[in-house]
């Protein structure tokens, strides 16, 4: 994904385009991150059988559909999404349709342990995701008249179909009905929570768009990146450690997975912090200089990622207090976000979304220690993590200080 924003950025000159696009790109994160994240992790929690990857491909695959007409409803209020040709239209609302089912593949790999086959995977899901979603540079007449989504349809597709395949290959027995309750009902809390913590990152861009403009948006849009290694291991650790504790009943190196992914994403992070400038410059182009402080201030989103209170909750039996967590995550981002926007610039939004998150993972720990009262010292990070974080801290100031 970030390989395509470089050359979007890069090829479409028309910044008018460019932020249309991203403005898509948001959409179908909006409409699919919170059910997909919800039922993939509602299916790694106790009482819900293991099988059941054809009842995740089904709930998903349905929500897909709904959001795709959803899209084409809407269509005709919008101007813009008015004005695109057929073809155009028929590519975004396929890449709605299709999106969600496509991370499952990737997770069915995961769960069962094909470590091999995820690497490939997730090789060729980059590549072809690069590939199609670059194919108005190379393909000519109606198809790239509108860039990117005809063949990011053709990827969602193509994603979907493997799902469906590898779900009937790695669990031929499981039965959809037997797990298709049991799943939603652990799902929806989940999902409510996500609705309120992720959707809440996600209306950043909708507040800039709406008060600061499209040229806002799309500075905006190219800065708010959390670093994507540090979300990536953060979740992947999360999963793993849940997956480790339904199979043998305990977490397996649950101290030193975090101070691995901390040594992996800090350093790394503190380069960024001084590096970004020069970098956004460089990658994206002298319009998108501005950016680089937005992205500054996501750093520091790796300092609540390296807390896992959230993981011994769900672990525990206690997923249900992630949704009034999410729900006051969500009002201090928003609340803070247009408050701030009005109060100092849009650039403010980015440390609404930061507040936010550490008030989350502050009450999530606070409800672990209730509720857990001989586990939770389990989700405090060790020593070298809180100094790595402290020094992730003290890059920033002096980043913005020197530069």
């Amino acid at each position: 994904m970030l390989a395509l924003s470089v050359v979007l950025a890069r090829t479409i000159l028309n910044r008018e385009v460019l932020a249309s696009i991203e403005w898509i790109f948001l959409l179908g994160s909006i409409l699919s991150s919170a059910l997909v994240s919800s039922v993939l992790q509602a299916g790694l929690l106790p009482g819900v059988p293991k099988a059941n990857l054809k009842s995740s491909l089904l709930i998903l695959g349905t929500y897909g559909f709904l959001t795709s007409m959803l899209y084409l409803l809407s269509k005709e209020y919008t101007s813009f999404w008015n004005s695109q040709a057929e073809l155009q239209t028929a590519a975004v609302a396929a890449w709605l349709a299709f999106l969600p089912m496509g991370f499952v593949v990737e997770h069915a790999l995961f769960r069962h342990e094909k470590s091999k086959w995820l690497f490939a995977s997730s090789l060729a899901s980059g590549l072809g995701y690069l590939f199609l979603g670059t194919s108005f540079l190379w393909l000519e007449g109606s198809w790239s008249t509108w860039p990117v989504f005809p063949g990011l349809a053709v990827f969602a597709l193509a994603k979907a179909v493997a799902a469906v395949i590898l779900a009937i290959k790695t669990e031929p027995e499981s039965s959809v009905k037997h797990a298709l309750r049991p799943l939603l009902f652990k799902a929806w809390p989940l999902m409510l929570a996500f609705l309120f913590g992720v959707y809440s990152m996600y209306l950043d861009g909708i507040w800039v768009a709406t008060w600061a403009g499209p040229a806002a948006f799309l500075l905006f849009s190219y800065g708010a990146r959390e670093f994507p290694l540090s979300q990536l291991l953060a979740n992947a650790l999360s999963e793993n450690q849940l997956r480790q504790f339904r199979n043998q009943g305990v977490f397996n190196r649950f101290h030193e997975e975090q101070v691995r992914i901390a040594w992996l994403t800090v350093p790394a992070g503190i380069g960024l912090m001084f590096a970004a400038p020069y970098l956004f410059r460089l990658v994206f182009g002298a319009d998108f200089a501005a950016a680089a402080g937005i992205f500054q201030v996501y750093l520091l989103l790796a300092i609540p990622r390296l807390f896992f209170p959230q993981t011994l909750l769900f672990a525990y039996g206690h997923s249900k207090w992630a949704l009034p967590a999410s729900m006051v995550e969500w009002v201090f981002n928003v609340g803070c976000s247009i408050w701030w926007l009005h109060v100092w610039d849009w650039t403010a939004v980015a440390w609404a979304t930061v507040l936010a998150y550490l008030i989350e993972k502050a009450i999530l720990f606070g409800v672990l220690v209730w509720k857990e009262p001989t586990q939770w010292r389990n989700s405090i990070p060790p020593g070298p993590v809180l100094w790595l974080l402290s020094g992730l801290v003290l890059a920033f100031a002096a980043a913005r200080l020197w530069l």
